[in-house]
C-alpha cells in the first residue's frame, strides 16, 4: 500500500496512519449499485478500502443519471455493477473491486456476503433490507442501512446485539407507494457520504452514531439515540421469517 497517497487522510487524528492500514485489509459488501450504491462504493475505494463486492443485477437508465455521479451517457444499458467494478478499478489499483450482476436473495444472501466485515445497504425496497437486517443479525454481520426520499435521507449503523436493528426502528421508515421514488439529485451523494463514515466507524472498531436523519432542503439534520428493542421479533425473539426454508438454516 502506497501511504503517500493517503498522506492528507493519515493526517486527521481520528483516523491516522493505523486507520490506514485497518482500512486496506478490510472486505465491504455493497448491496445495490445505483445512486447510495454507486456513490458510497466510488468513496470507498479512493478511502482505500481493501477489497469490494458491488452487487446489483440492473443495468444503467437514463434516469438514473442525475444521481450516480460515476456513470456516463455511454454507460446507459450496461450492468452497473460490471461498469462501476471496472470504473473504481481505474480510480485506485490497489483496491481489489468485483461487480457482481446478481439480485441478493434468501438463497444466495449467505454466498454474497460471508467474508463481508461491513454490508452497506444501496438497495431500493424495504425487502430486500429486511432480509439484508435478517441474515446480518442471525449471523452477527454488521451493516449500514440507508434509504433517501425526495430531500430527506436516513442512515443507521448496525451492529447485532449492541445497536437496534433495522427492524426496532421499522415504523421510522418510510414505505414508498410511488412507481417512482421522488429524489433530489445530490441527495444520494450526501447520504453516501455519510453512510461511509459510520461504515468506518464499524471497521474501525467504534459504534455508529444511532439512526441519522438529513433533510438536505431546509439543512435539518438529527441524530437519535434509539435503543434496542428486547421484544424485538429480529434482534431480540431471533425470529428470522424472510430466511426460513433457505440454506442458511442447515447451519
Amino acid at each position: 500500500m502506497n501511504l503517500e497517497r493517503y498522506r492528507r487522510q493519515i493526517l486527521v487524528e481520528e483516523f491516522g496512519k493505523k486507520g490506514q492500514q485497518t482500512l486496506s485489509k478490510k472486505h465491504v459488501v455493497v448491496i445495490g449499485g445505483g445512486g447510495l450504491g454507486s456513490n458510497s462504493a466510488n468513496i470507498l475505494v479512493r478511502l482505500g478500502i481493501g477489497s469490494i463486492d458491488i452487487i446489483d443485477d440492473d443495468s444503467l437508465d437514463l434516469t438514473n443519471l442525475h444521481r450516480m455521479s460515476i456513470f456516463s451517457e455511454e454507460d446507459i444499458g450496461k450492468p452497473k455493477s460490471k461498469v462501476l467494478a471496472e470504473k473504481l478499478k481505474t480510480i485506485n489499483s490497489e483496491v481489489t473491486v468485483r461487480g457482481i450482476k446478481k439480485r441478493v436473495n434468501k438463497e444466495n444472501i449467505k454466498l454474497i456476503i460471508k467474508h463481508a466485515d461491513v454490508i452497506l445497504d444501496g438497495t431500493d425496497n424495504l425487502e430486500t433490507r429486511f432480509l439484508i437486517n435478517e441474515f446480518a443479525v442471525k449471523k452477527k454481520f454488521p451493516w449500514i442501512y440507508a434509504g433517501v426520499h425526495s430531500t430527506v435521507g436516513m442512515i443507521m449503523g448496525i451492529v447485532p446485539k449492541q445497536t437496534p436493528c433495522l427492524k426496532c426502528i421499522s415504523q421510522n421508515i418510510v414505505d414508498k407507494k410511488q412507481i417512482e421514488t421522488p429524489v433530489l439529485g445530490n441527495l444520494p451523494v450526501t447520504i453516501a457520504s455519510i453512510q461511509c463514515l459510520e461504515a468506518l466507524k464499524v471497521l474501525l472498531g467504534k459504534l455508529p452514531s444511532g439512526l441519522i436523519i438529513y433533510d438536505v432542503w431546509n439543512q435539518r439534520f438529527e441524530q437519535l439515540n434509539i435503543k434496542r428493542n428486547q421484544e424485538c421479533k429480529c434482534c431480540g425473539k431471533e425470529s428470522f421469517e424472510l430466511l426460513q426454508e433457505s440454506s442458511l438454516n442447515e447451519d
